[in-house]
């Protein structure tokens, strides 16, 4: 996130902030206490002191910028969009307007136009995540070719973008490249999972769990269904999961597949939440999207020729699992399952 310059400037005085000096002393007091709740990411309350400081000096660009800012981490994205198109037309934080702009055309299905300002950014070094944010547009429109350097150029110049590794092996994967597929999957796995050690929130919710208060845990982790993190959608449910609060985890899945359909991971989780539920058919559904999605993922094809087996149709199943046998062929459960089906095949 850009760092809070208006404010620094209100405190020290410097000469180049003379412009915003000019500014009514009710204007600055909101933005100044704006910026400090904007600091603290309390949005809505920032957005409240940002309105007032416009309110008594419509010209104050830094309140407006940083109430557009506010209003996008609310996901109040018509009143954040609004407020950007009037920056651009002064030029003010040029750059930083077509980058968030950008990121609501693509919430918003314009695909070419966000594509447009994301382009309009390219240089040595990026402003913030543009160059994932541009291929995903590109993933989107169906041109996994054209996403796959801009996605390169994220991950080379931030190793640790486990998003951007993730989209570039599903561009991998479109294009046929599937031993470069695997490694980024493999790649975000690791860093994903490293992520979410830190999750504060989502140790609280563990240890909730792990007492047995299913119920206090919903409702301190459950709140992740009002937002568009798929991130956190996925760890939340697999914590839920793990704690056999099977129902829960499927609500999270649920509303991160609405975001991402095309989710190696999520189809995946899908299917085994339903195979833990013993919904054997819907388990079947979700995994075989999951293959179809990432063909090297050892996990789906494996669960997917168990998931067959109980269906009783063996005859798919063993398609499955050798597949998951010559991807990993030591894993001793699949190999014994599958030496049981060719045996009873051949009979």
């Amino acid at each position: 996130m850009e760092q809070r310059t208006a404010f620094t400037c209100v405190l020290a005085g410097l000469l180049f902030c003379a412009p915003l000096m000019a500014a009514p002393e009710d204007a600055l007091a909101h933005l100044g206490a704006g910026l400090r709740l904007f600091d603290m990411q309390r949005y809505s309350e920032a957005s409240r002191e940002f309105e007032l400081a416009l309110a008594a000096d419509p010209n104050l660009l830094d309140a407006r910028y940083h109430l557009a800012v506010s209003y996008f981490n609310e996901r109040r994205y018509p009143d954040s969009r609004q407020q950007f198109e009037r920056l651009l037309t002064t030029g003010h934080r040029k750059d930083w307007a077509s980058y968030y702009l950008g990121r609501i055309d693509l919430l918003d299905g314009e695909l070419d136009l966000a594509i447009q300002r994301f382009e309009s950014l390219k240089s040595t070094e990026p402003l913030q995540d543009e160059w994932y944010y541009l291929g995903s547009a590109y993933m989107k429109k169906g041109e996994p070719g054209k996403a796959i350097p801009p996605l390169r150029r994220q991950v080379e110049f931030n190793p640790r973008d486990f998003r951007a590794h993730s989209l570039l092996a599903r561009a991998y994967v479109k294009m046929g490249y599937s031993q470069e597929a695997e490694r980024e999957f493999q790649e975000s796995e690791r860093l994903h999972d490293y992520y979410l050690q830190g999750k504060q929130e989502l140790l609280e919710c563990h240890e909730q769990l792990a007492a047995g208060h299913a119920e206090q845990a919903w409702a301190h982790c459950g709140s992740a269904l009002q937002a568009d993190d798929i991130d956190k959608l996925v760890a939340a449910g697999m914590l839920f999961g793990q704690f056999a609060s099977y129902d829960h985890a499927l609500q999270l899945f649920e509303k991160a597949l609405a975001l991402d359909p095309e989710s190696p991971e999520v189809n995946y989780n899908l299917g085994f939440t339903h195979f833990q539920k013993k919904d054997y058919p819907r388990a079947r559904k979700f995994l075989e999207v999951a293959v179809q999605l990432r063909p090297n993922f050892f996990e789906a094809p494996a669960l997917k020729g168990s998931v067959l087996y109980l269906l009783g149709d063996n005859a798919t199943a063993l398609d499955a699992l050798r597949r998951a046998h010559r991807l990993r062929p030591d894993d001793v459960a699949v190999t014994k399952l599958l030496a049981q089906l060719e045996k009873a095949a051949e009979r």
